[in-house]
């Protein structure tokens, strides 16, 4: 998938900045604060209908402007070119987004279409943070391979705040609870079971991405694993996995009640990265957080790339300042040719080392949301 064109208003500090989008990879240097990192989030609405940086659609106003635009024009791997916008006002106070001039009825019917991968160092919870962001992560690559699966988190999500919202009404009777919830239970344990299973088989697809990854940006024998920990013990393969789970959620009838919500479900599910056997999140080194989180993203695109019929567009944000020379060559190395590149660093100096790892690309300069055209990289 190639991004040809990207129209950018009132999205931050940017006012109106129209970028004509290189095949390869697009260079854009300037100061902390200067605007680069909108540029891809611009990217990132248009590919999945939600930035990498915030979820608060409305901070992303320009000051003093009441809404935002986004437009992209992408070109697919068999040619076919695709018209994406994203508008955000004040007035609507929620998003609207437009595939080929059509609006569609839901975000997250953009999902999967225009594949994208992001890294920044907003993204080093995944790494160091709760088991939320690990689950998020996991989700959002599975997502963009089998529409099927965010469907399925959709209607979880759905029917768990249902479930919930009844488990935390004081002024219900109990047995009046219990009987009610019968019928949501069997909603939620379909699409639980439907999601434990995915979660589980594509863990254990993307551990051999993961380590080869890892080897390829330090090229040393570290050893990386993932572990999904479910928190309903049942057998997810069975085909009785979801009376089981149905029958465990009754048995933690009164333990869900007096919590008001509920208590095992994919929802708090565990996903440990483990390096060198050890929990990354309590053992790991900052510079071992950052090579990992890196070999992880590596290892998103790959499968993705694999998975699918176009190679994601790739994200790196402020990559360059977490990484010593030998890494930083490294990773160019490793992202060299594998499709369409975006890349802000705040160091001139990068453009020394981009142009030992790139040809025929592009670099910009980014100034207050202002872009100015630089020599094309030979």
């Amino acid at each position: 998938m190639i991004l040809n064109r990207l129209r950018i208003v009132h999205l931050r500090n940017h006012g109106h900045t129209e970028i004509e989008c290189p095949d390869g990879t697009l260079l854009l240097l300037g100061e902390n604060g200067a605007g680069k990192t909108t540029v891809l989030e611009a990217v990132s609405y248009l590919c999945s209908s939600r930035s990498f940086v915030s979820h608060q659609d409305r901070g992303l106003l320009r000051k003093g402007e009441e809404y935002f635009r986004l437009e992209g024009r992408f070109t697919s791997a068999g040619g076919t070119r695709h018209d994406v916008a994203v508008t955000f006002s004040t007035e609507q106070g929620r998003k609207q987004i437009e595939l080929d001039n059509t609006a569609l009825a839901a975000a997250s019917d953009l999902i999967g279409q225009f594949p994208i991968v992001a890294l920044s160092p907003q993204h080093r919870p995944i790494t160091a943070g709760g088991p939320g962001e690990r689950r998020s992560f996991i989700d959002f690559i599975i997502s963009q391979v089998q529409h099927s699966y965010l469907e399925d988190l959709i209607d979880y999500r759905r029917t768990l705040r249902q479930r919930n919202a009844l488990l935390s009404d004081m002024e219900r009777r109990p047995e009046d609870i219990r009987g009610t919830l019968e019928a949501w239970d069997a909603s939620l344990a379909a699409a639980a079971v439907r999601i434990m299973r995915r979660r589980a088989a594509f863990i254990e697809e993307f551990i051999p991405y993961f380590q080869r990854a890892m080897e390829g940006v330090i090229a040393a024998r570290e050893q990386v694993t993932l572990l999904y920990r479910a928190t309903a013990e049942i057998a997810a393969d069975a085909d009785d996995a979801a009376d089981a789970y149905r029958a465990l959620l009754a048995r933690r009838f009164q333990t869900d009640l007096r919590r008001g919500s509920t208590t095992i479900g994919p929802h708090r599910d565990g996903v440990d990265i483990l390096l060198n056997g050890l929990d990354v999140r309590a053992q790991a080194s900052q510079g071992q957080h950052k090579t990992v989180l890196i070999a992880l993203k590596l290892a998103e695109h790959r499968y993705l790339d694999t998975h699918l019929d176009e190679a994601p567009i790739l994200l790196l944000d402020d990559v360059f300042s977490e990484l010593d020379d030998d890494r930083l060559a490294r990773v160019l190395q490793l992202v060299d040719g594998v499709g369409q590149t975006f890349i802000t660093s705040a160091n001139a100096a990068t453009l020394q080392h981009f142009a030992h790892a790139h040809a025929n690309n592009l670099t910009l300069r980014i100034s207050e949301g202002e872009v100015s055209h630089m020599a094309e990289v030979a």
